[in-house]
């Protein structure tokens, strides 16, 4: 306990007081034989009466409230409410207004709101809610009266008590609270509390930090926010959802709230109470266990009466209770008291944040980690200062700018301690990281090396406290690297180590704890894996380090290993194709092929020099397969690779047939050799190698008929190379087919009578064998014939429909021009209405008339647009 409020009496014996209020400086009684009283109290010792009015009313009042913005005092005596002007002394409670409408009125409560507009000038807005009988009847102020709101709610009981927040009007009655929301219509009603269980109390309302309603019930002060009650979209009753308790001595029989303190008058004394922390009771003043009122006035001044007796009851000085405060080590109340002194924001700053260094000082010496925590926080003390509580953590020595936590002066921690300890450390350094991450960037002042020292320490953390964290947290590539480095190696905490190496950039470290480890049984990087999935990651910048450390895992496990290279990842994708290909080729040449195949058949590699690349290997790997086959053994992979190199020299529209038709043998792999050829337009070699060394008819003739609309002499070709057979092979040391040694009438007589229109008989009549009768060529020349007859018929036909469309087109000129106008000085053009003169140059429409060239040409260009 402390002393809080000092008490001057300042009317010890006169009127029955039975009603009270204040403002300011000046309190007003109101009597139990009508009058009228107010004091002014400017000091400890200065009392004085400022207005007397003894005949304001016959009956006695019960009831009074000023709402000092308007100099107004609203007075209930004789069940109506009266209106007074209290700005001038002189007139003593001058009369302005009786409401005929509040009769029968017992207790009214008022809702006074002050209002900015957008120009500046401020009004106040007054609405009271007077209790009728068993009606709450709402009124307005208006121009100097009392007007209605057009609404009333009715009550279960004769109110006791009554309170109006903003929308929300509290009502106690004998035996519970209810609020009622004024923003539905009708007013929604929610229960709140019974009054009292085992005692018989008078219910009692107060605003408490302009959120929260504090109600009595038995020796409690509950307090409720309001906000939950507010007016929403559903009709669902939420209930009292968060509401707190303060016990007092006594039930309270009346409450005012002067921040930070809820004073109350109980049964043998007035209690002063805090609302934060275990303690509450902060003063007793039993010396005013007689009074009956209690009212606040203003910021620090209270005023309390008895029936015949009054006292005012004001706030010791904040500093001389911050000092006493501090010495109780009630650091909490101290912080509240700082932050409503009328001190430089500064100099108060400066204060709160020195009482919140030794409150957190005093929650960790407790073991009261989390806590401690939250007060640093609110310090905003520099990290490494609470890091310093924990000397296993210090990374190194610093020179703080805070001496405020000595670090000798914290108790040593173990087991359960140090843990809880860690965990508290651990949500303050994730905060005070947030903020040096936000000030980087926004470019504001901020260390680095802070972020480092914040985020080693939390590594140390979690490796004592939650070790899945780790991972996470190197991912942040804050921690210092030689620190950090040490205490996982202790932890062996390896796979963390390569995220750390890999957020520092120190991939060759990560890589070669990768390859050591790699063969270790039940080591966590045990494999390729890891390995496979760094280096892909590493990207174009890296190639050298990539190759370096690919070659272990390729030549291991080379199908795995080949993913560094091929995985569907885009720093894969963008890694230069022609280094990689080099590279395999020189180390690893086995996998050039699975290489080439992946980027040209999966991605779509469109470079010709790598398609010739891929040929070119398709080439040399059938050739010693063919090599292998002569010498007896089986190549059962042969016809696969032999089929998949035909489809990609059919279908590849990306190679240079001139290139690979060089790096083919000419005395194999000649069907092969063909297609090439064939892409090449040389329609006779191809011919050739299909009918004198393979002796394959069908596939000539296919050939031909595909490439018939480019050449149409291939047919001429074909045959002229059955009926002339070369005495030579096209290729040394490839053996001529025996069908086609000689000419064969047969096959030639066969492309005669099918390709009959194909085949141009003069260039291929000479060359006919002598030996075949013309018998044999009857079906030909036939054709032939019919053929010729058809083209003469058709040109015939033609040539006299062009004779007939002349003669059409010479007698349609001939009619132009027998057609003639006149145009003289009286002509005039119809788009101009002027006439033509000798030089003007003019058109003649369709329709007959004649226009300027001019006028022809702007009526043209406005059509147009």
């Amino acid at each position: 306990m402390h002393t809080a409020y000092s008490v001057q009496s300042i009317l010890k014996q006169g009127v029955q007081i039975e009603a009270i209020t204040a403002f300011g400086n000046h309190v007003i009684l109101g009597t139990r034989s009508g009058q009228l009283i107010m004091y002014s109290v400017e000091n400890q010792t200065d009392v004085d009466m400022r207005m007397f009015n003894k005949n304001f009313s016959k009956k006695p009042i019960t009831q009074m409230e000023v709402v000092a913005a308007e100099n107004l005092l609203f007075v209930l005596t004789d069940n109506m409410i009266h209106v007074c002007d209290v700005s001038r002394i002189e007139n003593n409670f001058e009369f302005m207004h009786s409401s005929a409408e509040t009769k029968g009125c017992t207790l009214f409560t008022m809702d006074v709101d002050t209002r900015k507009s957008i120009t500046g000038e401020v009004a106040t807005f007054i609405r009271i809610g007077c209790a009728i009988k068993r009606r709450l009847v709402l009124f307005f102020w208006k121009k100097d009266k009392l007007a209605s709101l057009e609404l009333a709610i009715e009550l279960l009981d004769v109110p006791k008590a009554m309170c109006w927040v903003n929308q929300l009007i509290c009502v106690g009655y004998k035996d519970e609270y209810i609020l009622y929301d004024i923003s539905y219509n009708p007013p929604k009603m929610h229960k709140l509390i019974l009054t009292s269980s085992t005692i018989s109390q008078e219910p009692n309302i107060c605003l408490i930090r302009n959120s929260m309603l504090g109600i009595s019930k038995d020796n409690y002060l509950m307090l409720i926010d309001i906000d939950q009650y507010k007016a929403t979209d559903n009709n669902v009753d939420t209930g009292m959802n968060r509401t707190t308790l303060t016990r007092w001595s006594s039930p309270l029989q009346a409450l005012v709230w002067d921040e930070p303190f809820a004073v109350g008058r109980t049964k043998n004394t007035i209690e002063v109470r805090s609302l934060v922390g275990k303690d509450t009771l902060v003063q007793s003043m039993p010396e005013l266990k007689n009074t009956r009122f209690l009212v606040r006035s203003d910021k620090g001044i209270i005023f309390a009466a008895a029936s015949s007796e009054l006292w005012c009851i004001r706030l010791v000085d904040i500093q001389i209770q911050r000092q006493e405060l501090l010495q109780q080590k009630k650091f909490q109340l101290a912080i509240e008291l700082t932050e409503i002194s009328e001190r430089d924001g500064v100099d108060k700053a400066q204060i709160i944040r020195q009482i919140h260094m030794l409150y957190a000082k005093e929650l960790f010496t407790n073991k009261e980690f989390s806590a401690a925590m939250k007060e640093f926080e609110k310090a905003a003390i520099d990290p490494y200062d609470v890091i310093r509580l924990f000397p296993s953590l210090v990374p190194e020595p610093k020179n703080t700018r805070d001496a405020a936590v000595p670090a000798s002066s914290v108790p040593k921690l173990e087991d359960h301690d140090l843990e809880n300890a860690y965990l508290a450390l651990i949500e303050f350094l994730a905060q005070a990281r947030q903020r040096e991450v936000v000030k980087l960037l926004d470019t504001k002042s901020s260390s680095k090396s802070l972020l480092e020292i914040i985020d080693t320490t939390l590594l140390k953390c979690y490796l004592q406290t939650n070790d899945a964290l780790v991972a996470p947290l190197l991912r942040l590539n804050q921690c210092h690297l030689e620190e950090s480095e040490k205490m996982l190696k202790k932890h062996n905490k390896l796979s963390e180590l390569i995220i750390l190496y890999d957020g520092k950039k120190k991939h060759r470290k990560a890589l070669t704890l990768l390859k050591e480890q790699a063969n270790i049984k039940g080591s966590v990087l045990q494999g390729h894996k890891r390995t496979i999935t760094y280096l892909q990651a590493l990207g174009s910048d890296n190639l050298p380090l990539i190759f370096e450390f690919a070659d272990w895992v390729l030549t291991e496990n080379p199908l795995e290993g080949l993913r560094i290279f091929t995985d569907e990842l885009i720093a894969v994708e963008a890694l230069p194709r022609a280094k990689v290909l080099d590279f395999l080729l020189s180390k690893h040449k086995a996998l050039v092929i699975p290489y080439l195949e992946h980027i040209i058949f999966e991605w779509n590699d469109t470079n010709t020099l790598r398609h010739n690349a891929l040929l070119k290997q398709y080439s040399e790997q059938v050739q010693r397969l063919l090599a292998l086959q002569a010498k007896g053994e089986e190549t059962p992979e042969l016809q696969p690779l032999r089929a998949k190199m035909y489809k990609m020299l059919e279908e590849s529209q990306h190679y240079s047939p001139d290139r690979v038709l060089d790096d083919l043998p000419t005395t194999s792999l000649l069907e092969e050799r063909a297609l090439i050829l064939g892409r090449l337009k040389q329609h006779e070699k191809v011919l050739a190698i299909y009918i004198q060394v393979f002796g394959d008819v069908d596939k000539a003739k296919a050939y031909a008929e595909a490439n018939y609309e480019d050449d149409e002499e291939v047919f001429n070709t074909l045959l002229l190379i059955i009926l002339k057979p070369p005495q030579q092979p096209p290729y040394e040391g490839v053996t001529l087919h025996p069908d086609f040694l000689r000419p064969n009438k047969k096959v030639a007589l066969d492309l005669l009578n099918t390709y009959t229109i194909k085949i141009e008989p003069t260039k291929i009549i000479e060359y006919l064998p002598d030996d075949i009768y013309m018998h044999e060529l009857k079906n030909y020349f036939e054709t032939v014939a019919r053929i010729q007859m058809n083209e003469s018929h058709q040109r015939q036909i033609m040539c006299g429909l062009l004779k007939a469309e002349a003669a059409r087109l010479r007698a349609s000129v001939a009619k132009e021009k027998n057609k003639s106008f006149e145009i003289n000085e009286s002509t005039l053009c119809p788009e101009c209405r002027k006439r033509f003169t000798n030089q003007t140059a003019f058109v003649r429409l369709p329709d007959g008339q004649v226009v300027h060239l001019s006028c022809y040409d702007r009526v043209v260009s406005a059509t147009k647009q």
